[in-house]
């Protein structure tokens, strides 16, 4: 019979209401190790199933990335018969894709082929060979969609390609008219190594579906292609195999058994754009559909990197509902209605336990409840001190630490027993034992309240540390002996440390103030001195008592302001560096540099260190240097003034005398005309022929005087200048002159410079006039303008003119830059011997230098730089 709890009985209603918590909690933490249960039950059946995923994925991954080299095997073997031959003609290339079975051993590739790279120029005496080799119809055509702006200097035009019959559409193409392709031959030539295309649609295939082409390089035998000019060089042609996306991985589709969906992107990026196959929807990436995300509710889903080509494509696997069906189970199902059941059922029996004894759980709950919390209570206060706690029983010396107190010694606790008052004393250091020994009988005989004493213990790593013992006896036997004593344990190191350091920085700053050759003092910010070294009463010439007597207003002299600008600095920034004139004990005064700080004491109160310098003597040599200064530039100025004044009349002579010389040379010009008309004789014409060449070479020098004079008096004015335009319009205005010479001229473009625009035109005229007059004489002229490489370690642009004229002997290199000096007699190439002295001095005005290099026959090149412009 059911006992009623009285509703007034307020301790048997909470006993009851504790016994339905209890079944309440039961049947939670039922429920919780059953959906445990079952969660760990269901991860390991997914485990499984990800474990076997990822094997299928790696199948799917090894299957397609080796279906995509396979063409490499045939490629390679082709090479070798070009590599056994000097000459492979079309009957032996068809022999040995014949010889290959392509439908078994590369499945999808359409076919293996050769192309050649032909030179423009050399584009007829390929096609006539071609129809030569058992071809007659050969004949080269432009990819299908090709840009028709291409104009290469070489092509790749399909040689080979067998099996003849389904591949005759791309018989003679120009292959390297696709961007696409081409970038994948260029790279594959450079590199030496396989090569695969981008995505691309194969001329050949009358579905148009997508497709990659996988190239091969084939180099002539023996020569070195360690870099890609000589593989340039060396280069026979490449060769290639097209393959069919779709073709190619069908066989891995059927290896993954329904087991898995893929789709391939033809790029590490996953997207519409690089999408290339797609086993559930492969139309949609020749649509230009979005790529389908049929990975989003699946299972499992992963994406793997393929190789091929010196390419990664992206591979995205996974699964299909057959493998999702497979993976599925019953059992955390039937696992979970069990422990649903097995829950509820404890539930009760706890219930009706606790119904019959709710009274007696009731106290013993409220007892174990006030333990606990006064059990929390002190071991929180212990853990927010991050002490160790220890008993010590001295009637038998068996001792009691806790695991912090082993923690502090760098073990655990079991690597400290037997536990005894022994285990203290052999880890404490020798030397502090009498020190503890002493502090206890002093507790023991109630002289001290408590036990407290700091000693070294030995760290399990071998070092000493710091700790503090405090404790007290708890317990006592008899008369009055100790029986029982507890206390604390606490690291200390790094306080003592630290106590250590400020002991050692206090004695390096002592010894540092008292040796100091540098004067210090110390004051207070109303400027009371508090003390100074031994350098600084030395400088003063007074005692430390003596400079507190006097303080700043005795130090400094009055008639300084620039001390209320130095306090002011020093109250702004909290420092503050100048210079003062001060004044020592016998009244002297004397110049001082000093720097000022401010910073707190012990007692948080402001006070400044000061150190002072004596710059007496060095501010005496100022001066001099400054008086010496000012008679230098004085000497200088007047130096300049004449210097100039040479000058002016050295430009005003010279453009006299060109101006005052023209007249004489065109009355003897005219007069030799006219002389010439009445005279018949021979000689005599051959006379007056040679007055009129001395006329014109006299004229010549004037006109080369003249421009000599003027161009010191030009000012530079700097500006953006397009040397390349300026090489043009020169370059244009020469060939005017001659228009039937045969010439190839070469100017870079973009070349922009910060010069004198007028200058620098006189330059580009005077090195490309020169260059197309020494090339006069070739059959062929040949001129360029550029930029070169800087030499290492110089920022500067390096800019060169050359041609395939005469050249000049480098032994009289000296003379070329010289006023009035020629390398060439005047009836070989005329010219007054000027030009390249003015260009000289042009370049020299911009922060440049010019340069020259040649060889007899050879042709020149000239080198010029442009720094920066000297107004």
């Amino acid at each position: 019979m059911t006992r009623q709890l009285a509703p007034s009985d307020p301790q048997s209603v909470r006993s009851q209401h504790l016994a339905m918590a209890m079944a309440a909690l039961a049947l939670v933490l039922g429920l919780l190790f059953t959906g445990v249960g079952v969660s760990l039950l269901n991860n390991t059946f997914r485990s499984q199933a990800k474990e076997r995923f990822d094997q299928l994925a790696d199948r799917v991954q090894n299957d397609v990335q080796d279906r995509l080299n396979a063409p490499l095997r045939g490629l390679r073997g082709a090479a070798g018969v070009y590599a056994a031959s000097n000459s492979v003609e079309r009957g032996e290339f068809r022999a040995y894709v014949q010889f290959s079975e392509l439908g078994r051993d590369f499945p999808g590739v359409s076919g293996f082929g050769f192309m050649a790279r032909v030179l423009r120029d050399d584009l007829d005496r390929f096609v006539a060979a071609e129809r030569a080799d058992d071809e007659p119809a050969f004949a080269v055509s432009t990819m299908p969609g090709s840009p028709t702006t291409s104009m290469a200097t070489d092509l790749y035009v399909v040689k080979f390609m067998e099996p003849q019959a389904r591949n005759q559409a791309v018989l003679g193409l120009d292959v390297g008219a696709d961007p696409v392709r081409r970038e994948a031959i260029e790279r594959a030539v450079a590199t030496g190594e396989p090569t695969l295309t981008r995505k691309t649609i194969l001329v050949q295939d009358p579905q148009q579906r997508p497709g990659w082409v996988y190239l091969l390089p084939v180099y002539r035998a023996g020569g070195d292609i360690s870099t890609p000019a000589q593989r340039q060089a060396l280069l026979i042609g490449v060769l290639f195999a097209p393959m069919v996306v779709n073709e190619v991985l069908q066989g891995a589709v059927e290896a993954t058994q329904g087991q898995a969906y893929f789709e391939l992107f033809d790029a590490e990026q996953v997207n519409a754009q690089t999408l290339v196959y797609d086993q559930s929807r492969h139309l949609a990436a020749v649509r230009g559909e979005s790529a389908p995300n049929d990975a989003a509710g699946r299972l499992f889903s992963t994406f793997r990197p393929v190789s091929a080509g010196g390419r990664t494509l992206t591979l995205r696997v996974s699964t299909t509902p057959a493998f999702e069906a497979e993976a599925g189970s019953l059992m955390p199902v039937l696992l979970g209605l069990s422990g649903v059941l097995l829950s509820l059922l404890l539930a009760l029996c706890i219930w009706l336990l606790g119904s019959s004894r709710a009274r007696a759980l009731s106290v013993a709950q409220r007892m174990t409840l006030d333990l606990a919390r006064e059990q929390q209570r002190l071991l929180s206060i212990v853990e927010g001190t991050n002490v160790g706690t220890w008993e010590w029983n001295l009637q038998t010396g068996e001792a009691r630490f806790d695991e912090r107190w082993a923690a502090i010694s760098g073990r655990a606790l079991d690597e400290l027993r037997p536990l005894n008052i022994q285990t203290w004393r052999s880890l404490t250091h020798p030397g502090d034992l009498l020190h503890a020994d002493r502090l206890l009988e002093q507790h023991f005989d109630g002289r001290t309240p408590y036990f407290d004493c700091e000693v070294r213990l030995r760290h399990k790593d071998g070092r000493w540390i710091w700790v503090l013992l405090r404790g007290r006896v708890c317990a006592w036997v008899g008369n009055r002996q100790p029986a029982l004593m507890a206390g604390t344990l606490m690291d200390i190191t790094e306080r003592q440390t630290a106590q250590l350091a400020l002991r050692n920085s206090e004695e390096h700053f002592r010894q540092l103030f008292e040796t100091s050759l540098e004067c210090i003092l110390q004051t207070r910010p109303d400027g009371r001195v508090l003390n100074a070294n031994p350098a600084a009463c030395e400088l003063f010439g007074m005692s430390v008592e003596e400079l507190r007597e006097r303080s700043r207003g005795g130090l400094v002299d009055p008639g300084d302001a620039r001390l209320q600008a130095l306090l002011d600095e020093r109250q702004r920034e909290g420092k503050a560096r100048g210079e003062l004139r001060m004044v020592r004990g016998d009244g002297t005064t004397f110049e001082c540099e000093l720097s000022s700080s401010i910073f707190l004491d012990s007692n948080n109160v402001p006070c400044a260190n000061i150190v002072l310098r004596d710059i007496t003597a060095r501010k005496r040599s100022e001066a001099g240097i400054a008086r010496l200064n000012a008679e230098l530039e004085q000497r200088v100025g007047r130096r300049t003034a004449q210097l100039e004044a040479s000058n002016r009349d050295l430009q005003e002579f010279a453009h006299s005398v060109a101006h005052d010389l023209r007249q004489p040379f065109i009355a003897i010009g005219g007069f030799s005309g006219l002389l010439e008309r009445r005279v018949t004789d021979d000689r005599a014409r051959h006379y007056i022929d040679r007055i009129k060449a001395g006329v014109r070479q006299a004229g010549e020098l004037t006109e080369a005087l003249l421009a000599l004079a003027n161009l010191s008096r030009v000012q530079l004015r700097v500006q953006m200048v397009d040397l390349s335009a300026v090489a043009h319009s020169v370059m244009g205005a020469l060939q005017q002159e001659d228009p039937a010479r045969a010439r190839r001229i070469s100017i870079e473009e973009g070349l922009v410079v910060q010069a004198d625009a007028m200058l620098l035109r006189l330059v580009m005229q005077e090195l490309l006039g020169n260059a197309w007059k020494f090339t006069s004489r070739q059959q062929h002229t040949e001129i360029s303008f550029g930029r070169q490489s800087a030499p290492a370690g110089d920022g500067q642009a390096v800019y060169v003119v050359c041609d395939n004229g005469e050249g000049f002997d480098m032994a009289h290199v000296d003379k070329l830059f010289r006023s009035f000096q020629r390398l060439h007699a005047p009836q070989d190439f005329p010219g007054a011997g000027v030009g390249l002295a003015n260009i000289q001095r042009i370049i020299a005005r911009h922060g440049g230098q010019i340069w020259a290099e040649s060889a007899r026959g050879a042709g020149a090149r000239f080198f010029f730089t442009l720094g920066s412009p000297a107004a």
